[in-house]
């Protein structure tokens, strides 16, 4: 089955939270400048970034991803390619249920979908909203699978998504739009259901919140995420660092505003052999940054823009038909920018 979201693991290493409205005066995300928050004091209250979550609470929010990249193919000759695109989501969200380890029971659904993109001059675009045709919704079949699909996720209140689930009606979709549709079992259903959840489906819902220290913090704390990746031959060792540098004020609330870094680490050998190709790769640069504003009066994040940067250069050598050795040399720089707001 095709994997329906491709989700690189650079570009969910700064995940972020939706906020819903409360009580108490809050500004939505979209109206927050975080360079412009005032400060407040905490004293010596002990600071817990802790999610508070409410039965029956429902909320919804804005995922944007902004991407750019641009490719140098040397062989024979200079080949460059140049591409962007702007990806949002709007996610509809309501708690269904809370245990006693305050782990949420969360049904979401992508009310949704609009996606822009230029690639060496060529536009392509979609749009949920907008009818299409049969052949159309083949070629954005990953955004028509998971449009108005309900699915469920369970949250504990540092942030973990743990598991997704309910995943099958979006195989059942997929596999309608698909010109060699099969008939599908009920144990394949469940077991592309996972597959997919887990490639995919959690990935972007993991997106949309932030993993938590498990202690109090104060300003200048910091804590840090690791992901490790396999790019090519290396190992790629990511450090993503959370430093609180400030309590500021949003509305009525108090909130933590945390910057975040990303460095990485490669390792491994640089040089690969497959189907006769000889592969070397140069040492990739990766850095990261963010701001993240996490209102914990309420227990929910209320903005977050983070990004990163990832450079990346390969050489290849082959023969080819006739026997010729032929040398290739690719660059590549990609830029990712992921927002997530309060609608």
């Amino acid at each position: 089955m095709k994997k329906i979201i491709s989700v690189s693991i650079i570009t969910v290493l700064f995940i972020s939270l939706f906020i819903s409205c409360g009580d108490k005066e809050t500004k939505t995300a979209s109206s927050i400048q975080t360079d412009k928050l005032e400060s407040v004091a905490v004293g010596a209250e002990k600071i817990y970034l802790r999610y508070k979550f409410s039965k029956g609470e429902t909320f919804r929010y804005k995922l944007t991803t902004i991407s750019t990249n641009e490719e140098a193919v040397e062989a024979d000759s200079i080949m460059k390619s140049k591409g962007s695109q702007t990806l949002s989501y709007i996610f509809d969200c309501e708690i269904l249920d809370v245990d006693e380890d305050n782990v949420a029971e969360i049904s979401l659904k992508v009310s949704n979908i609009k996606f822009d993109a230029e690639i060496n001059g060529t536009k392509v675009s979609y749009s949920s909203s907008t009818k299409i045709s049969d052949q159309e919704k083949l070629k954005f079949m990953e955004y028509e699978t998971i449009y108005n699909t309900p699915y469920r996720a369970r949250v504990n209140q540092r942030g973990e998504v743990l598991d997704v689930s309910r995943i099958e009606k979006m195989v059942e979709k997929m596999n309608a739009m698909s010109p060699q549709k099969q008939n599908l079992t009920t144990d394949q259903k469940v077991q592309y259901a996972q597959q997919l959840g887990e490639s995919a489906i959690r990935p972007i819902t993991q997106m949309l919140f932030r993993e938590l220290p498990a202690n109090d913090v104060a300003k200048d704390s910091s804590w840090i995420r690791q992901y490790p990746q396999q790019m090519g031959t290396m190992r790629i060792d990511n450090t993503a660092k959370f430093t609180v540098i400030d309590f500021v004020k949003v509305g009525d609330n108090k909130a933590a505003k945390i910057n975040a870094s990303l460095s990485a680490i490669a390792s491994g050998p640089r040089q690969g052999t497959e189907n006769g190709i000889t592969y070397n790769f140069g040492d990739p640069k990766i850095g990261g940054y963010g701001t993240i504003i996490f209102d914990f009066d309420s227990g929910k994040l209320i903005k977050a823009d983070t990004g990163t940067d990832v450079k990346m250069s390969m050489r290849m050598e082959g023969k080819d038909s006739m026997g010729k050795v032929r040398k290739t040399k690719r660059i590549t720089n990609s830029i990712n920018k992921n927002l997530v707001e309060l609608l």
